[in-house]
């Protein structure tokens, strides 16, 4: 029972040390350019000991970026089950969402001509994507029962601020605007989320 124990973490150790450099190398060279050959001798090891983790490139690759969408995943959850104000916690949330991809920047910016690569990604977004949606929602959820905000239809509300992060993703992380101060740059979106851009 020992031995079985310890092997099961040998192995888990060895696939966690593969996903590790196999992101450094996708990250650097792109999934197209990247062979398993590559990863194989970064890892120190014979190509047909990656076969013992993964089926094929492609099953490496993904199980990469299965990890990153967890790292992202636990990180809004801490975020949300956080006892804040909703404002502050929706600020957090966009902050944490951004901060994480844009830490990830270099990675998605080495993939981000790769067809296969995209569409792939896309994927695995679009998959996700109801999760965030549940996540804002239960922030607006929180923040009506708190009379802080004023929301008539949740989902439309959720699917909303969820698509406008989305698409500040790219911009505030390899974009023109990758250089900006990110707080800052929530600061601003959120004021325009929050109370619209009408002179009051």
């Amino acid at each position: 029972m020992q031995i079985n124990q310890e092997n099961g973490n040998k192995k888990d150790q060895n696939r966690e040390t593969i996903l590790k450099i196999a992101r450094e190398i996708f990250s650097k060279y792109g999934y197209k350019k990247t062979t398993l050959d590559d990863i194989a001798n970064a890892v120190r090891k014979g190509k047909s000991s990656l076969y013992y983790y993964f089926k094929s490139k492609e099953d490496l690759f993904q199980a990469v970026i299965m990890k990153e969408v967890d790292i992202l995943a636990h990180e809004l959850e801490i975020v949300i089950n956080r006892n804040t104000d909703p404002v502050d916690k929706l600020r957090d949330y966009i902050l944490t969402k951004l901060s994480t991809f844009r830490s990830l920047a270099n990675f998605y910016h080495a993939i981000e001509g790769d067809v296969t690569a995209v569409d792939f990604i896309e994927d695995i977004k679009h998959k996700y994507e109801q999760d965030e949606i549940r996540m804002i929602k239960r922030i607006l959820i929180e923040g009506v029962r708190k009379n802080e905000f004023e929301i008539y239809d949740f989902n439309l509300a959720a699917i909303g601020i969820t698509t406008a992060i989305k698409g500040l993703e790219m911009p505030l992380s390899a974009g023109n605007y990758g250089g900006v101060n990110l707080e800052r740059s929530v600061d601003t979106i959120l004021k325009i989320v929050c109370y619209g851009i009408m002179k009051r």
